[in-house]
């Protein structure tokens, strides 16, 4: 499957989406959800800190949940306590080539913010996978 169609799609009709994020077994509700194109401040694609690949534009995703119940799972998810990043998933059901389909978006997490009762998380695309 072409994944330049399926972020192209995903971008058309995001605001129209709704979203779960599976992380460590659990399903959480997504409030909202955001996906732009971002540059990276490199001149060159590169291995950053020999952990992950970065090109010269990343696709990235703002998610918030309300609540903090993730908060003590997302630090084992995320670079810094390990050199691992577990991909959080985030499925949702997509319009693709008229037909509906189940979108599963790959990503790795960032960094999140907690604000309140709020949780805002800043994650990289790493890939996408379509089903019907």
């Amino acid at each position: 499957m072409d994944e330049t169609r399926i972020i192209s799609s995903l971008m058309e009709q995001q605001d129209k989406l709704d979203f779960t994020m599976l992380v460590n077994g659990s399903n959480y509700h997504v409030e909202s959800f955001s996906v732009v194109h971002s540059q990276t401040p490199m001149t060159k694609p590169a291995m950053r800190g020999g952990v992950y690949f970065s090109n010269l534009k990343e696709l990235k995703i703002k998610a918030k949940f309300l609540g903090t119940a993730l908060s003590p799972i997302l630090s084992k998810t995320m670079l810094g306590p390990s050199t691992d990043f577990e991909k959080i998933k985030f499925l949702t059901n997509i319009e693709f080539d008229g037909a509906k389909k189940q979108l599963v978006i790959l990503a790795n997490l960032i960094n999140y913010v907690q604000r309140g009762n709020d949780l805002e998380l800043n994650l990289i695309v790493v890939g996408t996978e379509l089903s019907d």
